[in-house]
Order: structure tokens, then sequence, then C-alpha cells
């Protein structure tokens, strides 16, 4: 099983806000006795501490607390500005600051899809296009099960961060992990939002002022020029480095592809750019690990086509773009290389267990 993993800047932080709930509950009293169930966390080096050991820790407080909506009151008393991810967010966006304000929205949200597993590998983030909207689903990863304070925590981060970043841009919340009315009625008091039950536990995002624009992928290939040119990644994939030691250049690149595709071009060209490495120094360290930049894109791009074509909204000829392809045929014809059928039989027949090879 793989080791999926929590970063100690936000198991500090929730440590922090465990405590200000006490004193905001006049439990002050109790601040000492808690940390009897914290994991010992300072012999790890890095900064990635496995996922396993902090759920028993969760599990402890937990039971300690007996509070019903526990994963949201610590969670939104955390200290935000001590994380590293929010900091390097913060750094990435900063040529964005005075561009369009959907661009700057579009630009946070793929950064925050793509390297949330930066603090936790616990839930993955699934980012879906719509129509007009964006969401996000949290997709529980089966080898651990979770309990729902764990699932509201990281609701409340992704809501707290989007929220930092483009404030007022989300539309409702829908809940999958709790399902009474008195609990929906609960999370509209924190959130302020709509709120309904669903299969799933998602947020979902608009872009105003959208008239001129069919849909989101539109609005971004109308664009690309604006995005492209203002986008940085490296202050990301720098912490990616410093954090998770163990991933390689090939793990790197695929992040970074998966970032640019769909906002600038990912030749090899843009992504040595934002890995802050020359052509060369890439294609070098891919080498020596096996691998090309080609071979890591083709890859990339037919995971990322599966999931593309799993969601009904999005056409054929959106997906060549979100790709990075010139034309609709070009897409086709590597979809057929890769899977031997059309991306539209491919859809029709529901053929999205396939895995690359």
């Amino acid at each position: 099983m793989e080791i999926y993993s929590t970063h100690r800047s936000a198991i500090y932080s929730v440590r922090e806000a465990t405590n200000l709930y006490l004193l905001d509950e006049g439990r002050q009293e109790d601040i000492p006795r808690l940390s009897q169930y914290y994991v010992e966390i300072d012999s790890y080096e890095g900064d990635m501490i496995p996922l396993h050991l902090i759920n028993k820790e969760v599990d402890a407080i937990c039971d300690f607390f007996q509070d019903t909506y526990l994963g949201l009151k610590l969670h939104l008393r955390m200290n935000f500005a001590s994380m590293p991810f929010y900091k390097s967010i913060k750094e990435c966006i900063k040529p964005c600051l005075n561009s369009n304000e959907q661009i700057l929205f579009l630009l946070v949200s793929r950064l925050v899809h793509c390297f949330f597993s930066l603090v936790t590998g616990s839930i993955v983030l699934k980012l879906v296009l719509e129509k007009s909207r964006i969401r996000f689903d949290l997709v529980l990863r089966e080898e651990y099960v979770l309990n729902k304070h764990q699932i509201d925590g990281v609701l409340v981060i992704v809501y707290r961060l989007m929220e930092e970043l483009c404030p007022g841009a989300i539309k409702k919340i829908k809940i999958g992990h709790r399902s009474s009315l008195y609990e929906l009625d609960y999370y509209r008091s924190v959130f302020d939002v709509p709120i309904e039950s669903s299969q799933t536990t998602s947020l979902v995002y608009a872009l105003e002022n959208t008239d001129d624009y069919s849909n989101v992928i539109d609005f971004l290939i109308q664009n690309e020029e604006d995005i492209g040119k203002n986008f940085l990644v490296n202050p990301l994939l720098n912490l990616l480095s410093v954090q998770i030691t163990d991933s390689d250049y090939k793990r790197r690149c695929e992040i970074a592809i998966e970032t640019l595709i769909g906002f600038s071009q990912p030749t090899r060209g843009n992504v040595s750019s934002v890995m802050n490495l020359s052509i060369s120094t890439l294609q070098r360290r891919l080498k020596d690990e096996g691998t090309t930049f080609q071979e890591i894109l083709e890859e990339t791009r037919k995971r990322l086509s599966q999931a593309y074509l799993a969601e009904k909204n999005i056409s054929t000829n959106d997906i060549t773009y979100l790709l990075g392809y010139k034309s609709p045929s070009q897409f086709f014809k590597c979809f057929k290389a890769w899977f031997g059928v059309t991306p539209k039989a491919y859809r029709d027949s529901g053929m999205r267990d396939i895995r690359t090879a």
C-alpha cells in the first residue's frame, strides 16, 4: 500500500487550533491532558508525516472531545498564515493579482487541485469543469477509513484556501458524508451558502460575468495568452522538492504538466521553465530515471483524457484544448492509438475503468 502523509505544519496548526477551541470553551485545564494523545513526530525526517500515525491521534482526540462537529470547529481555527502551502500559493499568484478575477480564480483552483497533497494525502481533490462553474469533489482513498471529522477538516481547508485567495466565489456545498436535516442546517450556519445532500462531498464555484463565453473552457481558450505569461508554479514545485524529498523528477514533471496543461502549452520549454531547469538538464535527469519528457506527457494526457471523458458535460472538442492538442483530429488519433476506440465510443460504452499501460 502506498504511504500517504500529512504536512507537519498542518498537524501543528490543528493542535494549536485545539488549544484555542478549549480556551473558547473555558476548558483550559484540559490543554495539558491533550498532549498524551499527540503522536511523536519530531523524530521524522522531512515535513511529511505518515497518515496512519496521524489517524491514531485524530481518533483519540475525537474520543476525548465527543463533539459531533469537531472537525469543522478545529479547522476553522487553523492559522493558515503559518502553512508553507498557503504562502507558496500566494507567491505563485503574485503576478496575477491585477489580472481578470476569473483568471485569478481559475489559477488558484488549479494550484489547489494539483498541489493539495502537500497538505494531506488523505483525500484526493478532483477538479471538475462545468458549463459556467468548477467543482471540487472530495474523493476518499480506499486505503484509509476516515471519520467524518477528517472529511470536515479537508472540506474546511479547501473552503478557506479558496475564500482567502478568491473571496465570495463559492456558490454551494454538497455534503455526502452526513445526511440528516439537522446536520445540513449546521453546515448552512457555518458556511452561509446553500447546502445540499449528495453522494459526494463537493464545493461548487461559479465564474461571474462570463456572458461572452459559452463555458469555462471557452473562457480559458480566449484568455490563454494572459494566463500563460503570468502563470508561476516554481514556488510550489520548490516546496514539493523540499518537503517530499523522495519525489523524483518524473513525478515533479508530471505535476508541472498537469498544472500547466489547459492553461499554457505543455512544451519542454514551458515545463522546464516552471521547474527552474534548462531543457537539457530536465531531459538528462529524466533519462537518468529511465524515461523521457514525451513519455510523461503522453501518460499524463492518457490519464486526464479518461477523467475528462467521465464528465458528460465536457465535449471532446473541449477535451482537445484541455489536453493541449492543436486540433480534435490530433487528439482522436492519439486516443485511438492508446485505447483502440474513439473518445465517443469510449464514453458511450462506459469504459472508465481502463487503466493506462
